[in-house]
């Protein structure tokens, strides 16, 4: 099928349907005038026969062939004709332009044979005697009639020249010839006009249906030409309004789709059904430890090392229904277990084909590390509470069973009974400390004022060696903060957690050793160190300390009594604060403890 232009089909059609009429109407009107003037010249001749043909009867009654010829002459030289006189049998008799005795004979002529049947027709051809184009006609000419049959006894021919008749329509063919090339040039100049007028609209349409398939609908068809023309750019303009409003609204839902993928703290995985992976949102990269851009298109065997989630995408494939399950990976960049909570579901195409699988990744490690530490922490806070209460219980029990009679044991056991009692009073005073230090933190009902430290770290310092001179104990606490430090502080909730963090150095450090406060900054943090040279932490242990009941050494903490609350009700005070608490140390070389708070706020 032809694929050109539409006006290269319409323009060389017009064109040959006109030049097809003007050469039909050119050679109907050569054979019209051609016909015309031979019409003419054949009347002329017979008309000149019949005028010589009474002449003609009389010459040949008194067989006077001289005075003949001499008519011949006379009267071919006034009618411009030449005039042949032909006896039946061929032989020519007389003639006005050749000497008759020097001519052939002439029965064999077209129109000699036809006058002898009494039919008179006309000849062209070239005459050999006078070297010329002519006409001839020939008619029979009859004796006087005495009986019912005629007898031809002679053939009268007329005959006249061509050539200016030849000249004539030559003329005439050329004139008719530069007219139908001029009237040639100017119907293909209508005709292309015709045919530009035709196709202009229709290329602007496909140009404007080219940029619509592109996406750009800024401009509409210009409703231009004839009515069908009107109709299809109005029907084009329609359709273009429809698609741009159907344009914008998937565009607007895929800009919403991808925000919400991007934004999503999920890992968001999608593949095909060989397993490869076909989308990911930065999240999923985050939690994979993957680069987007390098795992697009290939296999999850190859891109993520992790069986279990391999396996899962497998049986997501596999399952009709959506599957849920929990995996864990040392994927990220620090090495450590994390956990995962995964939900995956088969995704189809408009024929219900399934096409890939859909995978939602969950981070539950935050989850399960408080759910160990709210085990631990019931653990622990069973024990801590069920230590004193066994130890007041079976005391009671003691006296009881008789012991309050004897005086030296029963006072014994009664000041155990309170000393337990005294722990267990700490344990819960501690606790809802520190509960109420974390409700104040989440309602924000906690104040913080710019006022100096100095203040809150001398009072914290004068409290702890109160305490040490009622236990007649000599320790050495030494302070260093400039009078100008100042910080967005509470001052009774940071004396608290100074105190904690000095009455925990001065535990766990040799009798006579010296703890020193001081006081510096950094860029835009305030910092607080207690520094002290006692037993020190193990680098695996530092990470948990700030756990409620945690214990380093269990033993030795047993033996100098505490709650196990005191560094967690530290680490909450520093965060209501909007610090944080860092610790530097190593077994046998002593802590530092550092509470960093923000210096102005």
């Amino acid at each position: 099928m032809s694929n050109h232009r539409l006006i290269w089909q319409i323009f060389p059609s017009q064109l040959c349907i006109t030049c097809a009429a003007l050469l039909a109407f050119t050679w109907y009107g050569a054979s019209a005038v051609h016909s015309f003037y031979l019409g003419k010249i054949t009347t002329g001749l017979e008309e000149r026969a019949h005028l010589i043909s009474i002449p003609t009867r009389d010459f040949l009654d008194r067989q006077d062939m001289v005075g003949l010829q001499d008519f011949c002459q006379q009267a071919g030289k006034d009618s411009h004709t030449r005039i042949t006189i032909i006896a039946p049998d061929g032989t020519v008799l007389a003639d006005s332009d050749e000497d008759p005795r020097r001519m052939e004979n002439h029965k064999d002529r077209p129109e000699i044979i036809a006058a002898l049947s009494g039919t008179a027709i006309s000849s062209l051809r070239f005459s050999h005697t006078l070297q010329k184009n002519l006409a001839y006609l020939a008619i029979p000419l009859y004796h006087l009639p005495t009986s019912s049959a005629p007898d031809t006894m002679a053939i009268i021919r007329t005959a006249v020249t061509i050539t200016s008749l030849e000249a004539a329509l030559s003329d005439l063919y050329r004139k008719i010839l530069w007219g139908c090339l001029l009237v040639a040039l100017f119907a293909a100049f209508i005709a292309w006009i015709i045919a530009r007028r035709i196709s202009q609209p229709l290329e602007q349409m496909r140009h404007r249906a080219t940029l619509f398939a592109a996406g750009d609908f800024s401009e509409r068809i210009p409703k231009q030409g004839a009515a069908e023309l009107l109709n299809l750019a109005q029907a084009l303009n329609e359709m273009a309004d429809q698609l741009d409003e159907r344009f914008q609204t998937i565009v607007n839902q895929r800009n919403q789709l991808r925000t919400v993928f991007a934004s999503m703290v999920e890992g968001v995985l999608t593949v095909d059904r060989e397993e490869r992976i076909l989308d990911i949102n930065e999240a999923g990269c985050r939690l994979l430890n993957l680069q987007p851009e390098q795992i697009k298109g290939k296999s999850i065997l190859l891109t993520v090392r992790n069986t279990h989630l391999q396996n899962f995408v497998r049986h997501t494939l596999a399952s009709p229904v959506s599957i849920e399950g929990d995996f864990s990976s040392r994927m990220g960049e620090d090495g450590r277990e994390k956990f995962f909570f995964a939900h995956g579901a088969r995704l189809h195409n408009n024929q219900g084909q399934v096409t890939g699988a859909l995978i939602v990744i969950n981070d539950i490690t935050r989850l399960r590390r408080l759910e160990s530490v709210r085990q631990d922490f019931v653990a622990n806070v069973s024990h801590e509470l069920k230590t004193p209460i066994t130890s007041i219980k079976g005391f009671a029990e003691t006296l009881l069973d008789g012991a309050l009679d004897e005086k030296d044991n029963a006072r014994a056991f009664v000041e155990i009974i309170h000393k337990q009692a005294e722990r267990l009073h700490a344990i819960i005073e501690d606790l809802l400390a520190l509960s109420r230090i974390e409700q104040d933190t989440r309602h924000q009902e906690i104040r913080l004022q710019l006022l100096p430290v100095q203040e809150t770290l001398t009072t914290a310092v004068q409290s702890c060696l109160l305490k040490l001179q009622q236990q007649q104990e000599e320790r050495i606490i030494a302070l260093g903060c400039d009078p100008s430090f100042t910080a967005a502080i509470n001052p009774p909730l940071l004396e608290q957690a100074v105190l904690n963090l000095l009455d925990n150095a001065l535990k766990y450090s040799p009798k006579g050793s010296p703890v020193a406060v001081s006081c510096t900054t950094d860029h835009d943090e305030f910092l607080i160190q207690i520094q002290d040279q006692g037993i020190g932490i193990a680098e695996a242990d530092i990470n948990r300390i700030f756990e409620r009941f945690y214990r380093v050494d269990k033993a030795h903490s047993a033996k100098i009594g505490g709650t196990g609350l005191g560094l967690a009700i530290v680490k909450h005070i520093i965060a209501a604060h909007h610090g944080r608490i860092t610790v530097k140390s190593s077994p046998g070389t002593g802590s530092i403890f550092t509470i960093h708070l923000p210096a102005r706020r």
